[in-house]
């Protein structure tokens, strides 16, 4: 087995909150959110590859594209294979295809493509727990004051925020375990509502150890992230 990780990037979805355009090759001071998604993997040594997931059509623009920038300098890391309609589709795509490498990695991460900012040290924080507990959750503590809403639209009562965290990428799993527990999971028709990957180990009755996060791993999701990204990127 390969000690390195491999990386899966899920770029299928159509972004429709998001608007006109593709948000994964919006600019962000220079470099598009995609190129900046994949270069903060192609030079670790310890990341094996990079798998870009997405719709079959958009495979060749999004290669000449990546081949174009940074990434070019690590081509031989990245490879490319068609999505799914939904998220854990395209993911478990990915498993499945790593799953059959030769020398398959014995650990693989799930980033969102569109998170195109996450600071070095969550990564390096993530792959060290993965390597010694077998997973990784990189998370941020919940900072605002949560109200539950009760069916008449009033305040039922407010949440203990200490024990609520925001999950981000990358979530970093055993490459087998985690593919095991979609395939499981698949067949018992528990699939549809997933929102992340960590929910996999979680049903499957596995655990999942949280690492730090950061404010800056925000996810692009609308316009106005980009505007805050860029932000970011000039401060």
């Amino acid at each position: 087995m390969n000690p390195a990780l491999a990386v899966i990037l899920p770029a299928a979805g159509t972004g429709n909150r998001f608007g006109a355009g593709d948000k994964l090759l919006v600019d962000l001071a220079g470099r598009s959110v995609l190129q900046r998604s994949v270069d903060l993997f192609a030079g670790r040594p310890d990341v094996s590859r990079i798998l870009v997931v997405t719709a079959e059509e958009r495979i060749p623009a999004y290669r000449d594209h990546l081949l174009r920038g940074r990434a070019a300098e690590n081509a031989a890391k990245l490879a490319f294979i068609p999505g799914g309609q939904h998220r854990w589709q395209s993911v478990l795509n990915g498993l499945r295809h790593l799953a059959q490498l030769l020398g398959a990695p014995e650990f693989v991460a799930i980033h969102d493509a569109a998170r195109p900012l996450c600071p070095q040290s969550v990564i390096d924080d993530a792959f060290r727990i993965t390597r010694e507990r077998g997973a990784a959750l990189p998370c941020v503590p919940e900072p605002a004051t949560l109200k539950r809403r009760h069916p008449d639209g009033t305040v039922a009562e407010t949440v203990d925020r200490s024990v609520i965290f925001q999950a981000q990428t990358p979530q970093c799993f055993h490459l087998q375990k985690l593919l095991q527990g979609y395939e499981q999971l698949l067949t018992q028709n528990r699939v549809a509502d997933l929102t992340d990957d960590a929910q996999v180990y979680e049903r499957i009755g596995l655990p999942v150890p949280i690492t730090p996060g950061s404010p800056l791993n925000l996810k692009i999701t609308t316009a106005a992230d980009v505007a805050l990204a860029c932000a970011l990127l000039a401060a």
